[in-house]
């Protein structure tokens, strides 16, 4: 890769981690107290939410940017490497 097709892949890949990043997590975070709910068949107080949103920033901060790496590598890659 030369260096300009480089910085525009980590650019790139950063900024889609980071528009990708909201709406990931509150998907997460809804399916994980749907779960709960119904696991403990009650509603959930705050707190428990809280605790819960607290265990996902992680896991989805690496899913994001792996996913947004990834994306981004077999993009570079089809439309400027492949030929």
């Amino acid at each position: 890769m030369t260096t300009g097709l480089l910085i525009w892949y980590l650019i790139s890949s950063i900024m889609l981690a980071a528009a990708l990043f909201r709406p990931i997590r509150k998907f997460i975070f809804v399916q994980m107290v749907r779960k709960a709910e119904r696991t403990l068949k009650r509603d959930l107080t705050e707190q428990e939410r809280k605790e819960i949103e607290k265990k996902i920033i992680p896991m989805t901060a690496f899913i994001v940017v792996t996913f947004a790496f990834i994306f981004n590598k077999i993009l570079i890659y089809n439309c400027f490497l492949s030929k």
